[in-house]
């Protein structure tokens, strides 16, 4: 499972979905600026700072990814294995 947290007029977070839509690979993407749970929590996973986006991808917490980190998360995971 793929999770994008990120910020409606956050350009990384809109590119990061973008990369994520134009290769088909299914993700959910939580609106941290609606949901103060998710920012509460995000922050306790990211080490306080809440940062857009955060993608978790089979559990690995990625924070501000490059297209390069997420292929790598992607490869490490068992969902790269069928992506």
């Amino acid at each position: 499972m793929i999770t994008v947290y990120g910020r409606p007029g956050c350009a990384i977070s809109q590119m990061i979905r973008r990369w994520l839509d134009r290769r088909r690979i299914p993700y959910r993407y939580v609106d941290v600026d609606s949901n103060p749970e998710v920012r509460q929590r995000l922050a306790w996973l990211t080490g306080g700072r809440v940062r857009s986006p955060t993608v978790v991808i089979d559990g690995e917490v990625l924070v501000q990814p490059t297209i390069q980190e997420l292929e790598w998360a992607l490869r490490r995971s068992r969902l790269g294995r069928s992506a």
